[in-house]
């Protein structure tokens, strides 16, 4: 079988780069890869030795590449004193070679104050984007024509993300690997990492494959992996509980206590949000997707949906075709 190529990122390293905005996304991508996903990771710089906020000192970083893909990710952790950092000899190179980068169209990734190197270089012109809390007004003024949001995990443009900073890095480091590689490989590495999904009224709303995670039930956890494994069954609350070790009575109860839904509520969310994905990504007849949910029905679909949805399953279609 041919393995497919993998995907290149590239970890753009300043001096004084903050530590957990560069850890934070490498382990999600790193929690990828041990997945099953094809990612290849470089940590790249204008100079081949940085020190990293607290002193720790990266040597033989790789080159900035002279050429890249639009199927390339460059990342671009925060730095320290970012307005200066980025003003520096290395930071001015950094900032012509993603200028020139530019025509290649490579997603760009840009943590906390990464989002000031991405604007210097004219990345964020007419973007949504967001940073740090405390680099909100002054990118703000600096930055008149990006569209800098307040109060905000992360944002998407396109093939532009951004986050706010520190922590949200990972946030935004799964959110991408969900677009990127699927929600159910987003919801392994949320797992694997025990990480506690933040959002506000301002953000979109978080997927059902990576909602209700943050509890530390492990017969819990067996029985979501099930419902996300095998969509196109239609898992019965006998069989959930089976799967558990526990009653239909148990299980209800425990969903209610910890993720504060029931069983059925659980599967259909996310069986809908697979249903999602297929109208978006696929031109695949409203009976095949019922099938492919494990509903016997288009109708017996359709009523579902009706439960979570306004539009149609064509008009959401129609609205969201990728």
């Amino acid at each position: 079988m041919t393995m497919p190529t993998p995907r290149q990122f590239y970890f753009v390293l300043l001096n004084d780069t903050l530590p957990l905005d560069l850890a934070g996304p490498l382990q999600v991508l790193l929690e990828a890869q041990r997945a099953g996903q094809a990612i290849d990771i470089h940590y790249v710089s204008a100079e081949d030795t940085q020190i990293m906020d607290g002193g720790l000192r990266l040597h033989q970083l790789k080159p900035l590449p002279a050429k890249l893909n639009a199927t390339d990710v460059v990342i671009l952790p925060g730095c320290n004193d970012a307005f200066a950092t980025y003003n520096n000899p290395a930071g001015l190179r950094t900032q012509q070679w993603l200028k020139a980068q530019a025509r290649y169209d490579p997603y760009i990734l840009s943590i906390c104050s990464g989002a000031v190197l991405a604007a210097k270089a004219g990345l964020m012109e007419n973007k949504a984007c967001t940073t740090h809390f405390a680099l909100i007004e002054r990118f703000r003024s600096t930055f008149r024509a990006s569209k800098v949001a307040d109060n905000r995990i992360f944002v998407q443009d396109g093939k532009l993300f951004s986050s706010a900073g520190i922590s949200s890095g990972i946030d935004m480091t799964l959110h991408f690997v969900s677009v990127l590689f699927g929600e159910h490989i987003a919801a392994r590495v949320a797992k694997e990492m025990l990480v506690y999904f933040r959002r506000n009224g301002q953000d979109p709303q978080l997927s059902p494959w990576l909602c209700h995670r943050n509890h530390m039930h492990r017969a819990l956890h067996q029985v979501q992996d099930l419902v996300c494994n095998q969509v196109d069954n239609p898992h019965s609350l006998q069989t959930l509980a089976n799967a558990a070790n526990l009653s239909v009575r148990q299980l209800s109860r425990l969903f209610k206590q910890n993720l504060g839904i029931t069983p059925g509520e659980y599967v259909s969310a996310i069986k809908v949000a697979h249903a999602k994905t297929l109208l978006s990504r696929s031109n695949i007849q409203i009976e095949a997707i019922a099938d492919a949910c494990g509903y016997s029905s288009a109708r017996h679909f359709r009523r579902i949906w009706n439960q979570f949805e306004t539009l149609s399953p064509s008009q959401y279609r129609q609205a969201h075709q990728q």
